[in-house]
């Protein structure tokens, strides 16, 4: 088998047109429950070894992401690279200069998929993606975004193994939040972020830009409900009932 079709099989994909269609049609291993149904027509669902997403050219933000966390992919990155990435397959992303002057609004590149939870695969440099990359305020970064980050890992370490689906929520009113920059796109209003088992145990966050750097993200618990209404996504269309929502205590919620 050539090098060519080694990488086609084994790295990544691009299937273009409705996310929704592929779904349906394909087994996606990064998705549990089958990969999210909804948004935009015209994304470009992106399978690579560490993640799936459907990518909107529009928003410039993946709509939704979809990963497993396991012991083996958890690793050190304090020396990995966290140089951007452009995208083989969707040329029409944010670039590293339309983020230049994110600092002054409080916002940063940030990566939907954590490079520490998959810094011991081989495969930790696709982080790095362009359509992997979102802007996110410092202080939701710093704060309730790692500390569920951590808290994620840490289960992983007791439990062997969880999903995480995550993604942006966009309000309806108000102004439109923007980088400094004359490429067209939206930055989030808000992240959801959902855990899930393999046995089907979930928790759900919804995580607000604004958010002051101190506060816990168990102050941000969601409901998959809530999350689907204000995203637009049928997020686990395989299931035949949504996910029992009780693990925020393994989470560190009380």
């Amino acid at each position: 088998m050539s090098t060519r079709i080694l990488q086609i099989v084994f790295l990544s994909c691009s299937l273009l047109g409705a996310a929704s269609v592929h779904a349906q049609n394909y087994k996606i291993a990064h998705c549990i429950g089958g990969c999210p149904l909804g948004g935009s027509a015209d994304n470009h669902l992106i399978i690579r070894p560490i993640y799936a997403l459907s990518y909107n050219t529009e928003t410039k933000s993946a709509d939704w992401v979809a990963y497993k966390v396991s012991t083996e992919s958890i690793g050190i990155a304090s020396s990995l690279s966290r140089t951007p990435l452009a995208d083989d397959y969707v040329a029409n992303t944010l670039r590293p200069t339309d983020f230049l002057e994110a600092e002054s609004l409080g916002l940063t590149r940030a990566h939907y998929v954590p490079l520490v939870d998959f810094a011991g695969s081989p495969y930790w440099n696709e982080v790095n993606y362009l359509t992997n990359a979102v802007a996110r305020t410092s202080s939701l970064s710093q704060g309730a975004w790692y500390g569920l980050d951590w808290s994620i890992r840490n289960l992983v370490n007791r439990i062997g193994a969880v999903y995480v689906i995550t993604g942006p929520v966009f309000n309806a009113a108000g102004d439109a939040k923007r980088l400094l920059t004359n490429t067209p796109h939206r930055v989030p209003d808000s992240f959801f972020k959902i855990v899930i088992t393999g046995e089907g145990n979930a928790a759900a966050f919804l995580m607000a830009q604004d958010s002051p750097v101190h506060l816990h993200h168990c102050e941000m618990q969601s409901s998959i409900a809530e999350v689907e209404a204000l995203s637009s996504l049928d997020l686990f269309p395989a299931l035949s009932q949504s996910p029992e929502e009780n693990i925020f205590a393994q989470l560190g919620c009380r």
